[in-house]
């Protein structure tokens, strides 16, 4: 039976396994170096000969059995950075456990799958955090604030490009160029992050179409995809994402009284100064540059916060959902030549 919660943690440090020691696991702890919540004591990779020199530098035990992690009572929570496939069956073996669990987007390949995931966290007491740092980068906490107070007026429509050639040159037989454990183009590496910020601007997404092209000779597999969103509210949204174009991001939210827009010029693990820019019916344009944040270990942060009953996440189990619910969608539409589907 799943170990049941019925206290919150004391407010020591989370002593944590981390699970995946590739180029993102190995990102998550060094971002958690010297943290005053996570200590990571434990790596799990199933490769640990080509773990071992990390292991080592990080003062990591390192081992490559996932199991030895879970049963070992010096560890209070893991946190997967695993291929994508393995989400569901690794977060439902934590949660037997009774650890608290991290899952890297995407939480699941499936509205099936994430559902089982979450209701088995539910049962077991244990917080189920998501790899989604966009929601703590300071310029869109800002424009969702704006979005929140109704500074732009009422919503009108979404505009999002997110595009990256992170993986251009990863070999075809990688699994993150794997189409059935990365399906959609860039939605799982990129994507899924836009969607689930953007449920935060406008609220669950009620239909919405997907179409893929093939475009730069350079990339084995399709390099464009563009969507369209029809939100429940009313709101509309597009989002184009390419796997070939240097890394340019930019969410541009339009209402009846002003629109804003945030521009971003770096990935995640290189934080930089973050760009907002927004115009009301004074035809006045204004601009606020951010200093960069390290956002992924302020998401790591608050899940261990949470996990200590001193907050409440900022991802409801519905919104959690919901966002898996949407790849789901896009993935249908984009393989049936653009059909719109219904989502949820």
């Amino acid at each position: 039976m799943p170990t049941i919660k019925s206290e919150p943690k004391s407010s020591s440090v989370m002593r944590t396994a981390i699970v995946g020691l590739g180029w993102w696991g190995r990102q998550i702890t060094t971002c958690l170096a010297g943290s005053d919540r996570i200590e990571i004591t434990l790596g799990v990779d199933l490769n640990p000969s080509g773990a071992k020199d990390f292991a080592e530098a990080n003062n990591l035990a390192l081992t490559p059995d996932y199991a030895q992690a879970l049963s070992d009572p010096a560890i209070d929570a893991v946190i997967l950075a695993t291929p994508h496939g393995l989400h569901e069956e690794q977060v439902l073996a934590a949660a037997a456990a009774g650890k608290e669990v991290f899952c890297e987007k995407p939480l699941a390949l499936s509205s099936a799958a994430a559902r089982r995931m979450i209701t088995a966290c539910t049962e077991a007491g244990v917080t189920l955090g998501i790899g989604h740092e966009r929601r703590y980068d300071g310029a869109l906490e800002e424009l969702l604030r704006m979005v929140k107070s109704e500074e732009l007026g009422t919503i009108l429509h979404l505009e999002v490009n997110a595009s990256h050639n992170l993986f251009a040159d990863n070999p075809a037989s990688g699994w993150r160029l794997d189409p059935t454990q990365a399906p959609a183009g860039t939605m799982t590496a990129l994507g899924v992050h836009i969607t689930d910020y953007c449920q935060t601007l406008a609220g669950p997404v009620a239909h919405l179409t997907a179409q893929m092209a093939d475009r730069s000779p350079t990339y084995p597999g399709n390099d464009v995809i563009a969507i369209q969103f029809e939100y429940a509210s009313g709101v509309t949204a597009s989002l184009v994402s390419m796997a070939t174009t240097p890394f340019y991001q930019r969410i541009s939210v339009f209402g009846d009284k002003a629109w804003a827009e945030v521009r971003e010029t770096t990935n995640v693990d290189d934080p930089a100064p973050a760009h907002l820019t927004w115009r009301g019916v004074d035809m006045e344009i204004h601009y606020r540059t951010f200093d960069a944040t390290d956002s992924v270990r302020a998401n790591l942060h608050a899940w261990a916060d949470v996990a200590a009953g001193h907050s409440v996440y900022r991802f409801s189990d519905a919104e959690k959902l919901h966002n898996v619910e949407i790849l789901e969608a896009i993935v249908k539409s984009s393989a049936n030549n653009g059909a719109q589907e219904t989502v949820g």
